[in-house]
């Protein structure tokens, strides 16, 4: 059942800006208020009620193909929107193709790869709520969806010219759901703006994790669970540009994105963290724009190679992660006394999504530049990455060893086995070196290969 609507007001209670003023809308396609049935980010929408307006959307725009990638341990679908220009998504395979090209130079020759990098659009991956319980997010992508799908707007059309953008809305679907269930539970015939009171603290188990109270902001690594398993198998397929997270933190809190504070893992090119800083001053000016308050560089470090945004970053993206105060539904009181409504949070989750795809829209080519020159670097034979490669030898334990194989395979790492004995000088995992002795079997991963950074902060025993 829908949250019923507070039945007093109180200043500040409302926030009644508009997402997008004097937009244009194609009538064909529907909004997510007419599927809901409510002003979208007026309160947070379901898994349902999201699975509901995002077939919706796709159903009815040229600009749309949806994607079912994995189920959540209750069942519950997961989905990523791909949205471009119409022609580009008649073949979803051929497009990825490209973007493969770009991801291993070794695909084609260089004038091939270079051609693709003055032409192809840069592929932005946008990921809400991976913590069921900070869910603006969601309901932020909901907006950003329509608005990319059926604004008749030429800055829209422009940005579909340099880009494709996939939005997955919602990385948590059971986690959510039970968060919004013990929302609905706690709530009054009142609007509650007491950051203490249940509804906005919630109980335990809460919604952070998912069915199994498994933090999946954690396994990009280890893959442990089948949400983390379908999206790292879309993202390693589709090769992004660009990857953000949302996030929430502590209701009295204000807005932090990146760049972060170290610890920074130094298997992070420079290029990407220099990108990093181009789009955290354009996202800055963008909330200086409707004076909000942020942050950046203090307490989010990017060290984690299993955190969303770190991965992501170490696959090549460049990676960004947003911190939205958590306001849950109604309002937040502020020390100051005012009051910060849920669509306003919502509100910032989509001007920062919107304000990260211009930026990546305006640096289309100088970002793919570096994204390729990058991919080149670690494959040279003067790469630190070149000068080695990881062997793990056999074990008698082959559930174990054919587990840590799939997640080789899973994250699109390139390894071989041994056909016979070889001898090499080796380091162990305490830094010893020694003239080795391999079987027969081993398993050789070569460091020099496309995702060379990615593989070196998992396999490495202690980067520093």
């Amino acid at each position: 059942p829908a949250d019923p609507i507070p039945a007093i007001t109180l200043p500040g209670l409302k926030y009644e800006v508009p997402f997008f003023p004097d937009a244009k809308y194609n009538k064909d396609i529907p909004s997510p208020d007419s599927i809901l049935g409510f002003p979208v980010g007026t309160r947070p929408a379901s898994h349902g009620q999201i699975e509901s307006v995002i077939k919706g959307i796709a159903a009815k725009s040229p600009r749309v193909k949806l994607v079912e990638y994995a189920r959540s341990h209750e069942g519950r679908a997961l989905y990523y929107a791909v949205i471009a220009n119409p022609e580009r998504l008649k073949d979803l395979e051929a497009l990825k193709g490209d973007y493969a090209t770009l991801a291993d130079p070794r695909k084609a020759d260089t004038a091939k790869v270079d051609a693709l990098v003055d032409t192809l659009p840069a592929l932005a991956w946008m990921a809400y709520v991976i913590h069921g319980d900070e869910i603006s997010g969601s309901d932020a992508s909901l907006a950003l969806l329509y608005h990319l799908a059926a604004s008749d707007d030429d800055a829209v059309k422009k940005l579909l010219d340099q880009l494709v953008i996939i939005i997955d809305p919602l990385m948590n679907p059971d986690g959510r759901d039970r968060w919004l269930n013990g929302m609905r539970q706690s709530r009054t015939k009142q609007p509650q703006v007491d950051d203490q009171s249940l509804m906005h603290a919630g109980f335990w188990p809460s919604g952070r994790m998912n069915h199994y109270l498994f933090d999946m902001n954690r396994d990009w690594i280890f893959a442990t669970q089948p949400e983390s398993r379908g999206r790292i198998a879309a993202v390693r397929d589709w090769n992004p540009h660009y990857f953000m997270e949302s996030h929430e933190m502590g209701s009295q809190d204000t807005f932090l994105f990146m760049p972060a504070r170290e610890a920074i893992n130094p298997n992070h090119a420079p290029s990407t963290q220099k990108w990093v800083g181009v789009f955290g001053r354009e996202q800055a000016a963008a909330f200086d724009a409707k004076g909000w308050r942020y942050y950046t560089g203090e307490w989010n470090d990017d060290w984690y190679p299993g955190y969303s945004s770190s991965w992501g970053g170490l696959r090549g993206a460049v990676q960004n992660l947003y911190e939205q105060a958590a306001i849950n539904v109604d309002a937040v009181r502020r020390p100051e006394g005012s009051l910060e409504p849920y669509r306003e949070a919502v509100h910032k989750q989509l001007v920062s999504s919107i304000a990260n795809l211009e930026t990546l829209a305006k640096n289309r080519k100088a970002v793919l530049t570096d994204f390729v020159s990058e991919r080149r670097n670690v494959l040279k034979p003067d790469s630190p990455y070149a000068q080695r490669s990881f062997v793990i030898a056999p074990t008698p334990n082959a559930s174990r060893l054919d587990r840590f194989l799939d997640l080789l395979t899973i994250q699109g790492f390139e390894f071989s086995r041994a056909d016979k004995p070889f001898r090499a000088q080796a380091t162990d995992r305490l830094g010893r070196a020694a003239d080795t002795d391999f079987p027969e079997g081993s398993i050789i991963i070569p460091n020099a290969q496309p995702l060379a950074r990615l593989l070196a902060a998992m396999l490495e025993f202690d980067p520093r």
